[in-house]
């Protein structure tokens, strides 16, 4: 039986060891005591919970100490309290034991009697929300005596890293079944998010003077403000209000036959649309267009009625102008503040509205021909968890365009998706990695991509192979999609990995230090 220790002084280890009953009454040698007993191991895996129990063979009639790990899967968590109860079955033979609580975090140390030699089935009951989990153990081989009990054949334990329970538990570890997944072949190309048209404004001074509050507190950035709401109030220099006049009258001109022009230019595209011969992103596009022609021609035409009361000398003393947000969205910089003398078009607040943007990218000219119809797109890595951000699909948003030719330079053809961002996990001008859909679909065994660890130019993959023991496999990858990687070489389905903790196993393998236990195997 193999133990491993703390580095303690041995009386203090003697005594921890003792008090918490982790070694056998019974330690069933020979008369001789030359020979010692034969210990066993069983690992279980359900969806809820993982048990890691090692014992001694079994003598009828005798206590037999089960040292029994149980996992909680959903949280990572050893069972701190609560009973669980073992179940002896044979041949019409029932018997309950129930350890009311664990003997330390995790462990449960029930002393089993089986009553009679022969094949025994157990299995254990853990009590959760709404009921009961029953997990089987597996067949357990009772010996009719001490003698017996040397002759069974009991399989060794797997050779391979070492990586106790309580370590696993301190970190949360996981380990996730290779499984087999439908698979879909994306291009990984570089991207950059952008602001959607009409989504971003910067408003100005539209006259020489000073800022001063308004009644309310000045918006500050990070702060959602209103389109049309109040951002601070210029009195303006009242010698430059003629001259004011007149140029904002040519503004506002400008500005109602820009909105005119987009107004044609969205009715044509629209029609055109409608036909087929506009595609969406055009359309998007000259909507977008409209929206801010008009946001411009309603400014323009709030500050010439602005500048026209004060050459009419209404109250030219107290000339206030309202500076108000053009569209709805974030305050994203404040440029001046209240006492700040401005000069005329100086920039004063940029507004965004970051719950929509823009995705580019340019895809490299020989793998457009495998994109699939639907081109359905990611955005790795670039959560807080470090998860995919979907681009398409569930209402998040939609392909746009397509370009029809071939940057000379790049030798790429730019791509551009429409996607929601109502966390803000996107910024603007963020340079992010896109993965593109391609046509080719394959079943394939596959494994989470967070289980897989960069050594040099290997990717590595650690197995759980029992409830402790780990093995390092080197692996070929092929297809990645939405966070898994198939795996080409290296694993077979079924088989567990690592998808969290994986790095310090990789660290531990590497120490050459026998890990430090808490109890004796």
């Amino acid at each position: 039986m193999r133990t491993r220790t703390r580095t303690l002084l041995p009386v203090v280890l003697a005594l921890l060891v003792a008090s918490a009953g982790c070694r056998n009454s019974h330690d069933h040698a020979d008369p001789g005591g030359e020979t010692e007993a034969k210990t066993a191991q069983v690992t279980v895996w359900t969806d809820r919970h993982e048990v890691f129990a090692e014992h001694q063979v079994p003598v009828a009639g005798e206590p037999t100490t089960f040292i029994t790990h149980v996992t909680d899967l959903q949280t990572l968590e050893p069972r701190r309290e609560g009973p669980v109860t073992f179940v002896l079955h044979k041949e019409g033979t029932e018997l309950n034991h129930e350890e009311a609580a664990p003997a330390r975090v995790g462990i449960y140390l029930p002393k089993l009697v089986f009553p009679q030699p022969g094949d025994w089935t157990l299995s254990l009951r853990v009590p959760i929300e709404g009921g009961e989990a029953t997990i089987q153990l597996g067949t357990i081989q009772v010996a009719a005596d001490a003698k017996a009990a040397l002759a069974v054949d009991v399989a060794d334990g797997p050779e391979g890293i070492s990586f106790l329970k309580e370590q696993q538990w301190t970190i949360l570890s996981r380990t996730e079944p290779v499984t087999m997944r439908l698979m879909v072949e994306h291009v990984r190309v570089p991207a950059r998010v952008r602001a959607k048209p009409g989504t971003s404004a910067t408003l100005t001074a539209p006259a020489t003077g000073r800022l001063v509050a308004s009644s309310g507190s000045v918006p500050r950035p990070g702060q959602t403000v209103r389109a049309g709401q109040v951002l601070a109030i210029l009195v303006p220099d009242f010698s430059e209000v003629g001259l004011r006049v007149a140029e904002t009258q040519a503004g506002a001109v400008r500005a109602r036959t820009a909105w005119e022009l987009a107004q044609a230019h969205f009715d044509r595209t629209k029609a055109l649309a409608a036909q087929q011969v506009r595609s969406p992103r055009e359309m998007q596009e000259a909507e977008a267009e409209l929206a801010s022609a008009r946001a411009r021609h309603e400014a323009a035409s709030a500050m010439l009625k602005t500048f026209q009361q004060a050459g009419e000398g209404r109250a030219a003393d107290g000339v206030r102008m309202e500076l108000r947000a053009p569209i709805d969205g974030v305050l994203n910089s404040q440029l001046a503040g209240p006492g700040d003398v401005v000069q005329a078009g100086q920039a004063l607040f940029s507004v965004m509205d970051p719950s929509v943007v823009w995705v580019e990218a340019g895809i490299p000219e020989a793998s457009v021909a495998r994109l699939s119809q639907a081109r359905a797109a990611y955005i790795e890595g670039a959560g807080d968890d470090q998860s995919p951000i979907p681009v398409t699909g569930d209402g998040r948003g939609r392909f746009l365009s397509l370009g029809l030719e071939v940057d000379v330079a790049t030798r790429t053809v730019p791509l551009l998706y429409e996607t929601r961002n109502p966390d803000g996990q996107l910024r603007i001008s963020q340079n992010v990695t896109l993965q593109v859909e391609t046509s080719r679909v394959e079943s394939a065994v596959a494994v989470p991509e967070r289980a897989l660890v960069e050594e040099g130019e290997l990717l590595i993959a650690y197995v759980q192979l029992s409830g402790e023991t780990f093995e390092k496999r080197v692996i070929r990858a092929g297809i990645r999609d939405k966070g898994f990687v198939q795996v080409l070489e290296g694993l077979r389905e079924g088989e567990r990995v690592v998808s969290k903790g994986a790095v310090a196993l990789r660290l531990a393998s590497m120490s050459g230090v026998i890990p430090a236990h808490g109890h004796a195997h």
